[in-house]
């Protein structure tokens, strides 16, 4: 697995070659990679929290000063980034670790969103229908997102210019996965018009669900 792994972002196309004739599991995958390379946003957070944390709180005053002048700002974002600002500044170590295994749950759940949406979208383009290799696809597209998620540690404008590389890239192994794993033909441009419903829905359901994230985050951090 581990040189296939290398070779998928080196090498994309010849590692999807090479990985669409393995037979992963759903559970294998979770083990071997899901539970740690989505760890990688949860610890940042926390570090850029506790360690970096004046940058954090510069960039919420930043925010605040802005949302001033704002009318149309909404008021849950204002009083969510001043819970947050007060939860740095109290060094409350109780409500970081919680918001960490917040966004480590959310961040093990997002390969089961990506599989499931390319489960039920590959039939559609005369692709195969097979659930551990919509998870193989998945799963190992997410891992650059995963490993932008470092960045998180410094809260800076380069933050997120490598998570947009990081998603940039995830989408662009999956329309390569699309082809060599799940064999959507690039005739009549159907792996195309693949990766492009799949990325409407994806960054869809991601937003509902960044705003339940929000929701718990937000609980945590009321007094």
């Amino acid at each position: 697995m581990f040189k296939n792994f290398l070779d998928l972002y080196f090498k994309p196309k010849q590692g999807w070659e090479e990985l669409g004739k393995e037979k992963f599991t759903i559970k294998d995958l979770y083990l071997k990679i899901v539970i740690i390379f989505a760890f990688i946003p949860a610890i940042s957070h926390f570090i850029g929290f506790t360690l970096f944390k004046n940058m954090y709180i510069a960039a919420i005053n930043e925010f605040l000063k802005m949302a001033e002048q704002d009318k149309e700002q909404s008021q849950r974002t204002i009083e969510y980034m001043k819970a947050l600002k007060q939860a740095l500044l109290d060094n409350d170590l109780t409500k970081e670790l919680s918001i960490m295994l917040i966004t480590y749950g959310f961040e093990l759940f997002k390969p089961v969103v990506l599989a499931t949406i390319i489960l039920f979208l590959s039939p559609a383009f005369k692709g195969i229908k097979d659930p551990d290799k919509s998870f193989t696809v998945a799963v190992f597209a997410l891992v650059p997102s995963w490993a932008a998620g470092a960045f998180y540690v410094v809260n800076s404008p380069i933050t997120m210019f490598m998570l947009f590389l990081g998603t940039f890239y995830t989408f662009y192994l999956v329309f390569i996965g699309a082809e060599k794993v799940l064999k959507i033909p690039s005739e009549d441009s159907k792996n195309f018009q693949f990766i492009i419903v799949a990325i409407i829905l994806y960054l869809v359901i991601s937003g509902v669900i960044g705003q339940i994230e929000a929701g718990l985050t937000y609980r945590v951090l009321l007094p």
